[in-house]
């Protein structure tokens, strides 16, 4: 890559509004340049983020590269077969779940960063009114010719009516987005006042993500930009008006996640390894949630009481 990318370097913890910040791991990225880059932790709440990364019109160039899945829909080799199998299970849970908090079968949804389609596709067939907003124009197009689903580009966020939307989804999405507060600013007005924000990140507190350290795949620099905790995102979560209604593991991402950061270690038999390893932790997530590899947060919005 270019040394004269612009980069974004963080000073102020965009969770609690703290100066002071520390280093915590050198990561690399293992997807496409092997380039290194510095993951800064906040002394004040702990809060991890990814120091002096691309800006938003330039990181595009760290997408390109057909085992991004999200974007590629490849099932080249078998952490990717897997991947597909787990998803076709999660695709079933994912619907339930929006379905059980929004307390309707039916109503107007948003997928921010929804990829090749599939989460959309499923909402539609159960007859809900939905919206996608993907960045990579191969995946939107991707969308189209498999699904006809015309997904929106990422300004179109921007140009959505106030309370407007029953349910808006994101699915391992917000760790990649630059504007981090000014876009939960922005959902708490375009979702409607009893509506359900369904958000799911990687843990760093999780146990892969304490075993693997810098090798750890979640950490996925430097494309994942902010690395939250369930603490962390409490935290950002209360400053911008959302209530917390649940924490829900991802069981099956510790598998995923354990066979790329075995992959990154440049370990033998690096699927069989994480496979192995991803059991444990599957194992062990059953008896604590909070050790999980990935977190879904359902939230609702804090009505203030005007009266």
């Amino acid at each position: 890559m270019e040394s004269s990318i612009k980069k974004v370097h963080t000073v102020i913890c965009p969770v609690c509004g703290s100066r002071g910040i520390d280093p915590f791991l050198s990561c690399k990225d293992y997807l496409t340049t092997q380039e290194v880059f510095e993951i800064n932790k906040c002394n004040g709440c702990g809060f991890a983020f990814t120091q002096d990364f691309p800006v938003e019109n330039e990181i595009g160039k760290y997408y390109e590269a057909p085992e991004y899945i999200s974007h590629s829909d490849t099932n080249r080799g078998i952490i990717n077969s897997l991947y597909h199998l787990a998803r076709k299970i999660a695709l079933k849970s994912k619907s339930k779940l929006v379905t059980k908090y929004a307390g309707s079968k039916k109503g107007m949804l948003l997928d921010i960063g929804s990829g090749t389609g599939y989460f959309l596709n499923r909402m539609k067939e159960l007859k809900w009114i939905v919206t996608g907003i993907e960045k990579s124009a191969s995946a939107r197009k991707y969308a189209k010719q498999k699904f006809g689903i015309d997904c929106q580009d990422s300004e179109y966020l921007y140009e959505i009516p106030c309370q407007t939307k029953d349910v808006i989804t994101m699915w391992h999405v917000l760790e990649h987005l630059e504007h981090l507060n000014s876009v939960l600013d922005y959902l708490q007005k375009i979702l409607k006042d009893d509506g359900t924000l369904v958000i799911a990140l990687p843990n760093k507190e999780s146990f892969d993500a304490r075993y693997y350290k810098e090798y750890w795949a979640a950490y996925d620099v430097p494309r994942h930009l902010w690395h939250f905790s369930s603490s962390d995102f409490q935290r950002i979560a209360n400053r911008h008006q959302f209530e917390i209604l649940e924490i829900k593991p991802m069981y099956f991402d510790a598998f995923y996640i354990s066979m790329l950061s075995e992959k990154n270690m440049g370990h033998s038999f690096a699927s069989l390894r994480g496979l192995i390893r991803g059991g444990i932790y599957f194992l062990r997530t059953l008896r604590n949630k909070n050790g999980s590899s990935s977190l879904i947060y359902i939230l609702k919005k804090k009505i203030t009481n005007t009266k």
